[in-house]
């Protein structure tokens, strides 16, 4: 009876898949979260937010947006702007430049560049928490800083 409990119990722990590094969570919850962006998947897009998350924008909303119902206004006039007269995803391309990870327990900070604005260089934060969930945006920001003209 031994031998069959030291079996079992040996065959469970072989049959368990480890888990994956919170880092690469959280860079497969930003791949999907740039997807769901760059094909304006409204679903996959706003799921990755955390109820209560904060959002500064770049450009059009200069205020601090404060959880879902806030938010979500926002980001679903970003949407109509941004498919203009499209019909097909995916409706823009989104590359982010030097992204950089700090972990930081449950919490992580996403920081990169993208270059989807000419004379601009947009820098993004992404500040992502793990909870129940799953790892969630509690907060992103965006800025823009206009670049030299020799640049």
């Amino acid at each position: 009876m031994p031998l069959l409990s030291l079996l079992l119990l040996l065959s469970s722990s072989f049959a368990q898949k480890p888990s994956p590094l919170p880092e690469t969570e959280v860079r497969e919850v930003l791949a999907h979260f740039t997807r769901a962006f760059e094909n304006l998947d409204w679903d996959g897009f706003r799921t990755a937010f955390d109820d209560d998350a904060t959002v500064f924008y770049p450009r059009t909303f200069p205020e601090r947006a404060r959880g879902r119902a806030a938010f979500e206004k926002k980001f679903k006039i970003v949407f109509e702007q941004i498919r203009g007269g499209k019909t097909v995803p995916p409706y823009m391309h989104i590359e982010p430049r030097g992204l950089a990870i700090q972990m930081l327990g449950e919490t992580a900070i996403a920081t990169f560049h993208l270059d989807d604005r000419a004379g601009f260089l947009n820098r993004r934060t992404l500040v992502l928490h793990k909870a129940g969930a799953g790892w969630k945006i509690v907060h992103l920001h965006a800025s823009e800083l206009a670049l030299p003209a020799s640049h």
